[in-house]
């Protein structure tokens, strides 16, 4: 009992750790997207800080319900290693899936040079134009 109370404080620790993460890898891409922004020569204005928050949020409710399916998995290795003896490796695996998709999103994010987003965005918006053209009457 003492192996498995250990395992589950060393698995909370890496919780945790993955909890963490995201918040700095989303603070590292804010910290890019102002010195990009400031390189254009762009206003840093608060719609953008705005969205920032929105993503923090989107991300976080993600790797929750991953974080959900989690617990159910452990707790069935706890029942299955205390009741049947079987062992097996509790890992929160659909936690660390969504903390690596967080991450590959704004690693991709940060290295993204700012020339390449800025046509991306001037190619959304002739997109949009068109559209309203398109449906002017």
């Amino acid at each position: 009992m003492i192996e498995l109370r250990e395992q589950l404080i060393f698995l909370l620790f890496i919780v945790i750790l993955m909890l963490i993460a995201p918040l700095i890898l989303i603070a590292l891409d804010f910290w890019s997207g102002i010195r990009k922004a400031k390189k254009r020569g762009d206003i840093i204005r608060s719609d953008k800080m705005k969205r920032t928050i929105d993503k923090v949020s989107r991300y976080y409710n993600g790797i929750f319900a991953m974080m959900v399916l989690d617990v159910i998995q452990i707790s069935m290795f706890i029942f299955l290693h205390m009741y049947n003896g079987w062992g097996a490796w509790t890992v929160p695996v659909f936690t660390l899936i969504g903390v690596s998709f967080v991450a590959a999103v704004e690693i991709k994010s940060i290295y993204e040079p700012a020339d390449i987003k800025e046509k991306r965005e001037k190619k959304e918006v002739m997109e949009l134009a068109k559209a309203i053209a398109a449906h002017k009457s």
